[in-house]
């Protein structure tokens, strides 16, 4: 008979019991300081937002004022208005002033003349123009309005006319309107609602004030001796506002400083105080969600995991140490065997079988693909020297052929054996550092001999050489570049021939398509090569020489990356430039001096 299982003893009901307990007292603590920490810097937060609100809608104001004293003074040195100004005739300034106010979009533009009579006015203009402090000043300065939509910031420039002194033909008065508008310009830009305040007396707001005197209060005056943050709660139209207040910021030379501006800025705190309650209810449900999921969720991580892993820790460290992917894992019967432990066991033998066949065969795959490359390598590069080898035979075979044939066709065949050898050590050498052997080259000739093996099986009549006559000895491996220009021209070649057509056949690689030039400066001699082919595109111009990368049929991906490697290893270097069904451009540079002739 069973025993029964105690609730204690069991892992399963432990960890379940233990997981359940503890997220409930981790996530009841962590909600309790959440919401407290949330109720403390929600309050913090409002007072820091209502200054940085306050100082920001401050520096904007100034930067408004300091723009517009820029532009002021611009217009005021323009000569069309000085012009325009020196006539005093209303009539023709005034279409200037429309036009000024236009273009740096201030709400007001005012022009008086030398003895401060208005020439002009352009929009936002109050009933009653104050007189500036002196029409003769050549100072500037700037002033608060007082305005039936608001308050006018104006700035004063003397229009001056050029001359020692400068002669003053009238003062450019341009300002903007602290209205409504401008104060929710202020809201959009910092969140907070703002009124401006004139005199004791609310101009312009956000909001609906109907007890003017609860603002007032607010006024710089009415905050001194309160502690910072300088903010006091007002309540109006039913909520609690924060609520600070700055004084506008006026020129010392100010005509008029009994405006006393201020500009009062308010944050809600009962709609902060509504999303802070609001976040309280969806803390309590999500405790009661969060406390119900890792009920359940301890449960099943308790029943799916609780299960005997030392035999299969044991494995997985030993194969881990040793690299033995043989060792299996055995399970003995007992109190904690089950059948996923059973399962899991099986499932890890399987794996060890198969990482281990995999190995096998991924070592088998590499050695063929190697084996692949190598022959494709040696099939790409020993076909034009077999062309050669073959040509010789054919004349070898003429009965007619003279003596001198004969040992011309010889030649060309010991010559082509010894390059065939030497293909092959480059194959095997590939990624050794190449032996060179120098000596003194004619590389013009180079030229045409390359030209001729790379067309050995058709007309060479598509290239078209520009060889320079005045070019100098070089001292380099004459076979090691012709080599490389063999490559570079039969690429050439295969590229005008695919330009014709995917079926492009012998006669059409006869058309002209390749020029080959021979030049030298003062880095060297250069040989380009130039094709009409269908050119490279900018996706493919980055891989060109990674070996074994080819876009052509049949192609090994090999003659550029040996051709490379064959000119920087002279100390000369390669240029690829090429434009997608135009044609490529390739130029070689050569020192003339590659070292000590062998």
């Amino acid at each position: 008979m069973s025993q029964p299982v105690r609730i204690s003893t069991s892992l399963t009901n432990r960890i379940f019991l233990a997981c359940t307990l503890l997220v409930t007292l981790a996530l009841a603590l962590a909600f309790a300081y959440l919401y407290w920490r949330t109720s403390r810097d929600t309050e913090t937060d409002l007072a820091r937002e209502l200054q940085e609100s306050s100082v920001l809608m401050q520096e904007y104001q100034a930067s408004l004022t300091d723009t517009f004293g820029r532009m002021t003074r611009m217009v005021a040195d323009l000569p069309k208005l000085k012009a325009a100004v020196e006539t005093a005739d209303p009539p023709t300034i005034q279409p200037l002033a429309d036009e000024y106010l236009a273009r740096i979009g201030a709400d007001t533009l005012i022009l008086t003349g030398r003895s401060g009579v208005v020439l002009a006015t352009s929009g936002v203009v109050p009933a009653q123009i104050p007189a500036p402090a002196s029409q003769a000043s050549l100072d500037e300065h700037s002033a608060f309005w007082p305005h039936d939509r608001g308050l006018l910031e104006i700035t004063s420039v003397p229009i001056l006319l050029d001359g020692t002194p400068p002669d003053i033909l009238g003062r450019l008065t341009v300002g903007f309107l602290l209205d409504d508008a401008r104060a929710r310009q202020f809201k959009r830009l910092t969140g907070s609602d703002f009124a401006f305040l004139v005199s004791g007396r609310v101009v312009a707001s956000t909001i609906d004030v109907e007890d003017a005197a609860t603002l007032t209060t607010l006024s710089p005056a009415g905050l001194a001796g309160t502690p910072p943050p300088f903010a006091r709660t007002l309540r109006l139209h039913g909520e609690d506002f924060l609520a600070t207040s700055r004084p506008l910021a006026l020129d010392p030379a100010a005509v008029d400083n009994s405006l006393a501006p201020s500009a009062v800025v308010l944050r809600s705190r009962t709609e902060r105080m509504r999303l802070l309650s609001t976040i309280r209810s969806g803390l309590s449900g999500a405790l009661i969600v969060a406390v119900l999921l890792a009920a359940v969720l301890s449960y099943v991580v308790a029943r799916t995991m609780t299960r005997p892993l030392s035999a299969i820790t044991t494995a997985m460290r030993d194969i881990a140490l040793t690299g033995d992917l043989t060792r299996k894992v055995t399970l003995t019967h007992g109190d904690w065997h089950d059948e996923d432990a059973r399962v899991l066991a099986t499932t890890f033998n399987t794996l060890t079988d198969s990482i281990a066949t995999f190995q096998r065969e991924e070592a088998q795959r590499e050695r063929l693909s190697a084996l692949g490359r190598l022959s494709t390598v040696i099939a790409h590069e020993v076909r034009n020297p077999l062309m050669i080898i073959r040509a010789a035979l054919r004349s070898l075979r003429r009965g007619e052929a003279s003596p001198a044939e004969r040992r011309e066709a010889l030649d060309d065949i010991d010559e082509e054996t010894s390059r065939l050898n030497r293909i092959v050590s480059d194959v095997l050498d590939f990624a050794r550092p190449i032996h060179f052997e120098r000596r003194e080259v004619d590389i013009n000739t180079l030229c045409r001999t390359s030209v001729d093996a790379a067309w050995v099986d058709a007309p060479a009549g598509s290239v078209t050489l520009d060889l320079d006559p005045r070019l100098p000895v070089v001292t380099t491996d004459a076979e090691r570049v012709r080599t490389a220009l063999v490559n570079i021209l039969t690429n050439a070649r295969y590229a005008v021939a695919a330009s014709t057509g995917p079926d492009a056949g012998a006669s059409e690689l006869t058309e002209a398509g390749v020029q080959l030039t021979t030049r030298h400066d003062d880095d060297g001699v250069q040989v380009t090569i130039r094709d009409r082919g269908v050119g490279i595109s900018a996706d493919d111009m980055a891989h060109i020489f990674d070996p074994y990368f080819t876009t052509r049929r049949g192609g090994t991906g090999l003659g550029l990356p040996i051709a490379k490697n064959i000119v920087e290893g002279l100390g000369g270097r390669i240029e690829v430039t090429s434009i997608r069904g135009e044609g490529t451009e390739l130029r070689i540079t050569l020192p003339t001096n590659a070292g000590a002739p062998a």
